[in-house]
């Protein structure tokens, strides 16, 4: 669904929690690539839990497989590094506009 596609803001619920997660990954998603590791300096990921927001913003981010490494950021958002589901996503796709603007769409 994402192959190829660059520029794309994740959002995700964490099941049996009241947590999301997401993040932006400007690096175009590579289906062939699963498991390996990318690097950007133009990444985040954020967690949002309790209605408190936590982001972390690193100069090599790697990105994230459903388990967030607190070894691949600076600072982690979770408080476990432990595998976890998802109840429910949405990808959206930035789009950079002449004017340097960006959209979510």
């Amino acid at each position: 669904m994402c192959h190829g596609h660059v520029c794309t803001v994740v959002v995700a619920k964490v099941a049996g929690t009241d947590e999301i997660v997401g993040g932006y990954n400007p690096l175009s998603w590579d289906n062939s690539k699963i498991g390996s590791d990318m690097e950007t300096n133009n990444s985040f990921i954020f967690s949002l839990k309790n209605g408190n927001i936590q982001i972390r913003i690193s100069a090599e981010s790697k990105l994230a497989k459903c388990c967030s490494n607190n070894v691949d950021y600076e600072k982690h958002i979770r408080t476990t590094n432990e595998y976890f589901s998802i109840d429910d996503y949405e990808v959206f796709k930035v789009i950079k506009k002449q004017n340097t603007n960006c959209t979510i769409r």
